[in-house]
């Protein structure tokens, strides 16, 4: 490329930036940034990783340069451009430099090391957490702080369509999610088009798979079964391979380019968790929808999947528990607390035993008096087996935990 052509896609990227309405995000306040350090924001594909960057650099009152590279307009740029951007860089003299999707091209962390050296403040975003965290731990050991992103929260989501925090709200929010750009247009295409980006351009290209068909299954199969327990032999029989290998790879795939996470069950020893069966869970729900035939059902699974996003987002260990007395959704763990959460979407008389008896079963394994039942609009008491058990629905869970 020729540096009038970078400066060019640079200058449209600015004025698309000043177009978008840009809602300030929740995580604004938790962007690592330290003289010297990279810091480093991952996340899902269009989840806003760039824009809370530049929300980042204009709320300090620090001038920016922000660089896409996930741009048609910069499909050429090779490792020696970073010559010229680095002259353009010279020129301008931002205070910050943010580096968006660059994990594709070679050399991409050297330059890194060259902005820091020079004093720049230097932030990258990518939707590959690992590829990210393993070459900058070589070139960057100790010089780098992470940040998880994920696309909008139901407080969020209320925000951006300036709508009350209500029933209803999230209802349309458990099968909308909370990709910015699908919920401006409601075009079901937006996810459509999302996904096969992260299937052919994050896992396909960079992985060099000669087949995309059995990885698009595994990732279809996997968005339509939330909340649930997956062996191995399970899903070879879903996506027709004969690889127990393959399976785990493209599994692995899916979770490295933040498509979904598995969730461990909890165990004494490492061997017994690492044996038993993960649960699987999606970055977002609307991703969900635009697999079901009935996009306004099982709205019980995502709902749940809504209350491991908010536990995950806290950091700890997070694992579900199961025992012959019963299952409890989500066990969270970290060095101040544990706390022990089940999800249900309607107690009634027919499951309430069912929910009472896995959270039970968790509160005393674990020690602790009280615990969680989120639902999705019930709020009460109960005591069970001496054990204190809040029932709140997720709007006011939601707030207590994160808010």
């Amino acid at each position: 490329m020729t540096k009038s052509e970078i400066e060019l896609a640079l200058e449209m990227q600015q004025r698309e930036a000043d177009l978008a309405e840009m809602l300030p995000r929740e995580a604004l306040s938790l962007v690592p940034a330290q003289k010297g350090f990279a810091t480093i924001v991952t996340g899902v594909r269009r989840c806003g990783k760039s824009t809370l960057l530049a929300q980042w650099a204009a709320a300090s009152h620090k001038s920016c340069l922000r660089i896409l590279f996930d741009d048609l307009r910069l499909v050429d740029f090779k490792t020696d451009d970073f010559v010229l951007l680095g002259r353009i860089i010279e020129q301008r003299r931002p205070q910050a430099v943010i580096l968006g999707e660059v994990q594709d091209i070679k050399g991409w962390e050297l330059f890194v090391t060259g902005l820091l050296t020079s004093g720049y403040e230097v932030f990258v975003t990518g939707s590959n957490a690992k590829m990210l965290s393993l070459e900058l731990g070589t070139k960057l050991t100790g010089r780098h702080l992470d940040l998880r992103l994920g696309t909008f929260s139901f407080g969020e989501f209320c925000r951006y369509l300036k709508r009350a925090v209500s029933a209803e709200s999230l209802r349309d929010y458990l099968v909308c999610g909370g990709f910015p750009a699908y919920l401006t247009s409601r075009n079901r295409q937006v996810l459509e088009s999302l996904f096969n980006d992260i299937i052919y351009r994050d896992i396909v290209a960079r992985y060099k798979l000669t087949n995309a068909m059995p990885i698009r299954q595994l990732a279809a199969y996997l968005l339509q079964h939330i909340g649930t327990k997956l062996s191995p032999s399970r899903l070879k029989d879903a996506i027709h391979v004969q690889s127990a290998k393959t399976v785990l790879d493209y599994f692995n795939y899916l979770t490295e380019c933040c498509l979904v996470e598995r969730l461990e069950c909890f165990a004494e020893s490492p061997k017994a968790r690492l044996l038993a069966q993960k649960k699987i869970y999606a970055c977002d729900t609307g991703l969900v929808s635009a697999f079901e035939r009935e996009p306004q059902g099982n709205l019980g699974h995502k709902l749940e999947n809504l209350v491991f996003l908010l536990l995950k987002a806290k950091g700890g260990d997070l694992t579900y528990f199961n025992t012959s007395a019963g299952e409890c959704d989500f066990v969270r763990q970290d060095v101040q607390a544990t706390e022990a959460v089940q999800v249900c979407w309607e107690l009634t008389d027919e499951n309430r035993k069912r929910e009472y008896d896995g959270l039970v079963a968790a509160l005393d394994r674990f020690g602790l008096e009280e615990g969680t039942i989120v639902t999705f609009n019930q709020a009460d008491e109960a005591i069970q087996n001496g054990h204190l058990l809040r029932i709140v629905p997720f709007a006011q869970y939601d707030v207590i935990k994160i808010g």
